[in-house]
């Protein structure tokens, strides 16, 4: 053994401490969730032949590569269940909110109030001359109004913060291609022509980046062989390399937004994938669907009453008129209110004859509540549907999110068992480099003192 084998030894020597390097690299990101623990990949050197050529002699080993330890198959199939988990996730929290509105959990919702306000009806067809009953019936309608106005109201403002939370969605989707761009570039930047470095660390933070926009759209991705990232948005690229194609949001007449391709008019959908989707899928679909039903609660029912009251007599023998009224002639859930003439409770018109206790009209306008005005449906039937296809609509989205999350969570644990860190596994392969260290380092010294006595020692005999 000789210079060669100091060599051999030498480069033991590097690998085990480059392995310990990574070792004690993956042990300080134990605790970092985007982290993908790293090998140290050992190859032999490249031999070296005889005078002859009929021998060949190792030089000892190289490390070769820092490789990832993750599946790229299990990383995908995680986008790909993200994409149907942020649309459902996102659409049943909204959809809960739009649930708050209805309030009929509690004693305050509008099933509450209708029932205090055909009560009044009843009994004011009972006692048509009563000024107390009046004014009770009276109040109720104005809390019937109210109350409509409120959720309408409510119903808008939660469209369009659901607007402004589209617009963040997609400010964030511009900012998360930016990112993954420019980590494209660093990624290349090292990983260079013949460069054995790999950039891990950017790889790991790309990747959440990607995971992230995911759940936001239904985006595929590859890797070429430069080490950068392809994202694709329905066959389009969207991230090449260090390219970058980012979203346009464009305002409609209402000042909402919706999505488009950058620097073109082609209108991008999503398909109901994606949390960006699950935002305007409720704001353009679900939410406009129970606000138009409401309306033509509203609408129908004030029609009906007015239609009635219209007919009947005041105590001051005058022909009554709207009982509700509108702006622009149009009564909606937005803009019904109890005429204001009827402040004036001897206005209030219910009776047919004229005399002062007919109450027929009041009768007639409380057998509206079983009168199917709604189809086949009465009033009540068309209000509790309105709320039971919001619950069921809801408890749908909220299962399909559930399911979707625990798939998720299934392959994500599949996922970290290959890819997470394992501090025993660490301590175990620290104290395999440490032992191939110390045995390298045992090597040269024994080398060390095999050169010194050759030629310090070798031939003093004698002199």
């Amino acid at each position: 053994m000789g210079f060669g084998g100091l060599y051999i030894s030498i480069s033991g020597l590097q690998a085990s401490r480059k392995s310990l390097d990574t070792v004690s690299h993956n042990i300080s990101n134990a605790n970092n969730p985007n982290y993908v623990r790293q090998s140290a990949i050992h190859a032999s050197s490249s031999y070296t032949r005889s005078v002859d050529g009929r021998f060949q002699t190792g030089t000892g080993v190289d490390v070769i590569q820092i490789r990832q330890i993750r599946d790229e198959f299990l990383d995908m199939k995680l986008r790909r269940e993200n994409a149907s988990f942020g649309y459902h996730y996102a659409k049943a929290q909204v959809l809960g909110d739009i649930e708050v509105v209805f309030n009929e959990i509690t004693d305050s919702g509008l099933q509450k109030v209708l029932d205090g306000f055909w009560k009044n009806w009843d009994e004011l067809s009972k006692e048509a001359d009563s000024l107390t009953i009046r004014g009770l019936v009276h109040e109720s309608s104005v809390a019937f109004a109210e109350t409509v106005n409120h959720m309408s109201r409510q119903l808008n403002d939660i469209r369009y913060n659901l607007n402004k939370q589209m617009l963040t969605k997609a400010g964030e989707v511009n900012n998360i291609l930016d990112k993954i761009g420019e980590l494209n570039k660093s990624v290349k930047l090292v990983e260079g022509e013949n460069s054995r470095m790999k950039a891990n660390d950017f790889r790991d933070e790309r990747n959440a980046l990607i995971d992230r926009l995911s759940e936001l759209l239904p985006i595929t991705s590859y890797e070429n062989t430069f080490g950068e990232t392809i994202i694709s948005l329905q066959g389009r690229d969207i991230v090449n390399g260090s390219f970058i194609s980012r979203i346009d949001v464009k305002n409609d007449s209402k000042g909402l937004g919706h999505i488009y391709w950058e620097n073109s008019n082609e209108k991008i959908d999503l398909n109901g994938l994606g949390e960006l989707a699950g935002f305007i899928d409720v704001r353009d679909k679900s939410l406009v669907e129970y606000m138009n039903r409401l309306d033509t609660f509203v609408q129908n029912l004030a029609n009906e009453i007015n239609a009635l009251h219209s007919t009947g007599i005041d105590l001051e023998g005058n022909r009554g008129g709207d009982f509700f009224v509108g702006s622009g002639g149009v009564i909606n859930a937005s803009n019904i209110k109890v005429n204001s003439e009827l402040s004036n409770y001897n206005k209030i018109a219910i009776s047919i004859t004229g005399g002062i206790s007919d109450g027929d009209i009041a009768k007639g306008i409380y057998e509206i509540r079983n009168k199917t005005i709604f189809g086949e449906m009465s009033t009540d039937d068309y209000y509790r549907d309105i709320i039971f296809s919001l619950g069921e609509e809801r408890k749908s989205s909220r299962l399909i999110a559930e399911n979707q999350g625990f798939l998720i969570n299934t392959i994500d644990e599949r996922r970290q068992s290959i890819s997470a860190v394992s501090l025993d596994e660490e301590m175990s392969d620290m104290i395999k480099f440490q032992h191939s260290y110390t045995a390298n380092s045992r090597v040269i010294n024994a080398i060390d003192e095999m050169i010194d006595t050759v030629v310090n020692r070798v031939g003093l005999v004698g002199r």
